[in-house]
């Protein structure tokens, strides 16, 4: 049967039609399977609930004497920035090997989808039957400035990034105002070590970051009076969970306090460094050195 032009061109129409409406349908599928690859729901500390938080960093904050003006202007300032992933050009230091600019701590401990914990040293809070719990914590947010405007929302991630910053700097401050009781340190560790919040993600790297002048002071140990010998210490403490706490692979760095007192000075030598330089290898922890001063 022979077609008239007019039966040709609508033939052609229908087929291209079709064409149109199959790619359309496409186009949809692709951008529901996108979307979905690219939708990852938050828990309630904004970590990814299917893949979890890439790792998670405990900052310990030491209030068993209060800091100097300067020493809390600094933590102030330096963990705003490493809260935001940057460093002052200021601080940076020389690499040893390389001979480049770095800055002084490790900026990926701080990346997004990093969880950031905060707990404190507070032996009233060792004591209670729950046992030690981070006052904050939360996975470190997308940067709003490196987000694609086509596909996500710059403002809502503004926001989220701010308060972000903003809930870990006024919990800071907060426990910058004053000072609490002893100082134990080693058992904050070791609980620290042990609990659900810390080793709830077990596959991923773990970090500690020590805000203190480790200045050791429990009814367990003393550096005031038992001293800073790690062979006295290991003598007493043998078999007891402060000489294998649970840090294998941890890396630790301490933001170390030097005391305006003669008494903390007089302890805070060689000798100390060197007591916890040992508490950390004998527990397989990986410790940063030299130890990051505070300034003031």
């Amino acid at each position: 049967m022979i077609q008239s032009a007019r039966q040709k061109r609508k033939k052609r129409q229908d087929i291209m039609g079709i064409i149109g409406i199959i790619g359309l349908l496409s186009l949809g599928a692709g951008g529901v399977i996108f979307l979905q690859s690219n939708n990852d729901p938050l828990d309630e500390f904004q970590c990814s609930i299917k893949n979890g938080p890439n790792a998670v960093t405990a900052i310990i904050f030491d209030k068993s004497e209060m800091y100097t003006n300067d020493q809390v202007t600094d933590i102030k300032t330096s963990f705003n920035l490493w809260l935001t992933g940057n460093e002052a050009s200021s601080k940076m230091i020389r690499d040893s090997n390389t001979g480049d600019l770095r800055p002084r701590v490790n900026l990926d401990w701080f990346e997004e989808g990093n969880l950031i914990q905060i707990y404190v040293a507070d032996e009233r809070r060792l004591n209670e039957p729950e046992g030690l719990e981070p006052v904050a914590q939360l996975c470190v947010p997308k940067d709003f400035r490196e987000s694609n405007q086509w596909i996500e929302n710059p403002a809502f991630l503004k926001t989220e990034y701010e308060s972000f910053v903003s809930k870990f700097s006024s919990t800071i401050d907060g426990l910058l105002e004053k000072s609490e009781g002893k100082s134990p340190i080693m058992e904050t560790i070791v609980r620290i070590s042990n609990s659900e919040s810390f080793q709830k993600h077990p596959t991923v790297q773990h970090n500690m970051f020590i805000v203190s002048d480790m200045l050791q002071n429990s009814d367990n140990w003393s550096h005031y009076y038992q001293g800073t010998s790690w062979n006295n210490f290991s003598n007493e403490m043998k078999g007891t969970v402060f000489m294998r706490p649970r840090l294998n692979k941890v890396k630790v760095q301490i933001f170390y306090a030097i005391r305006q007192n003669d008494r903390d000075r007089s302890i805070q030598t060689n000798s100390h460094a060197a007591f916890w330089e040992q508490f950390f290898e004998n527990a397989n922890a990986e410790l940063t050195k030299p130890w990051l001063l505070i300034d003031g």
